[in-house]
């Protein structure tokens, strides 16, 4: 059995082509694994609240000093183990205004943290393994 985490952002719901295509892709993956496990999120009518000055220093390394910095660590956390636990990712991204939907772009905020998982090195930023990332949680 396989684990895939299901990424859709589009405003639209289903009328967005992009959720249509994800949903697409999820039924082909569950006719080759119908004991697929799917986490999803539907970005667009559940979005992961924008970076604040909680939030932002919360998963910058620092230790939580309110209860807006601890729940904003607890979510990173608990996306960053999503991550982890999944074999496939399916992101559906519409385009808006020539970028990303402000709502995937906030997911990858709280996934992308510094010494959990990815870290910097003379070449540039790299991706951290598990073995070697700091525990998210």
């Amino acid at each position: 059995m396989s684990t895939i985490l299901v990424l859709i952002s589009s405003a639209l719901g289903e009328a967005s082509v992009s959720n249509q295509l994800v949903h697409d892709a999820v039924a082909q993956l569950r006719l080759q694994d119908p004991a697929l496990q799917v986490i999803a999120h539907d970005l667009g009518s559940s979005p992961i609240p924008h970076l604040n000055f909680d939030s932002a220093t919360a998963i910058r390394g620092a230790e939580p000093a309110n209860a807006e910095q601890a729940a904003a660590r607890a979510l990173s956390d608990e996306l960053i183990d999503e991550l982890r636990a999944a074999d496939t990712i399916v992101i559906g991204a519409p385009m808006y205004n020539f970028g990303m939907a402000s709502t995937l772009k906030a997911w990858f905020d709280h996934v992308l943290r510094a010494g959990v998982t990815f870290s910097y090195s003379e070449a540039g930023p790299e991706a951290c393994s598990p073995a070697n990332a700091q525990s998210s949680s």
